[in-house]
Order: structure tokens, then C-alpha cells, then sequence
């Protein structure tokens, strides 16, 4: 039976948004929450989907390492959320087998839902 394993991740970063005609046009940061979701069946050797561990590698050196503690503009001329999920999907899912959604909250009230 397949199931869905989630891992969730938070850092902070700052960004502007040049083409929004709002306060979010000037700098200002924000702390993310980062849940990456994947699908599979337990293994009947370990009884484990993947290992929690070796998702959280692969997302930090992946994702994480770029945008902890930067300005998410030097990434993406518009690094509005919808743009920065996106750019996450491409980044991990030729190494996290069975990638199912990645959502991105920008605040505890605002979040983006990607899934292929």
C-alpha cells in the first residue's frame, strides 16, 4: 500500500518583489516553513518509506543551502512564492524518488502548494 511521508523544513530569507505594486515591493524577510511530501511503499526489509534522515540532506544541499539567510532575489529576478516552489520542484525532483508536493508558507497564514 502506498503512503505519504512528509518532512518538514524552516529557514529565513529576504526578498523584494519589483513587479507588485505593495509594501512587499521593498525588501523585507520572511521565516518559510518548507514541507516536502513524498509517496512509496515500506520497505518489508526496513519497514521505512526512505529514510528521514537522507531526505533532509538532500533538500539542505539542495534548496536550503541556497536560500537560508539570503536574499531570494539573487536566485530569481521575482521570488514570489509560487516562482520559489517551482524552482524548489526543479531542484529536487530528480533526486528525491517518488516527490509527490512541496508546500511553501510564507507566513503561518500564506502558503503555496506545488504537486505534478
Amino acid at each position: 500500500m502506498d503512503m505519504l511521508l512528509s518532512v518538514d523544513f524552516f529557514f529565513c530569507a529576504a526578498h523584494h518583489l519589483p513587479f507588485y505594486d505593495g509594501p512587499c515591493k521593498r525588501l523585507h524577510g520572511h521565516n518559510y516553513q518548507l514541507r516536502v511530501t513524498l509517496t512509496g511503499r515500506p520497505s518489508p526489509k526496513d519497514g521505512m518509506i526512505r529514510d528521514f534522515d537522507e531526505i533532509k540532506r538532500t533538500v539542505t544541499e539542495m534548496v536550503l543551502v541556497e536560500c537560508d539567510h539570503h536574499n531570494l532575489n539573487d536566485l530569481m529576478e521575482n521570488p514570489t512564492a509560487e516562482n520559489m516552489v517551482v524552482w524548489m520542484w526543479e531542484r529536487l525532483e530528480k533526486h528525491i524518488q517518488g516527490l509527490r508536493e512541496l508546500q511553501l508558507w510564507e507566513t503561518p497564514e500564506y502558503c503555496v502548494t506545488y504537486r505534478q
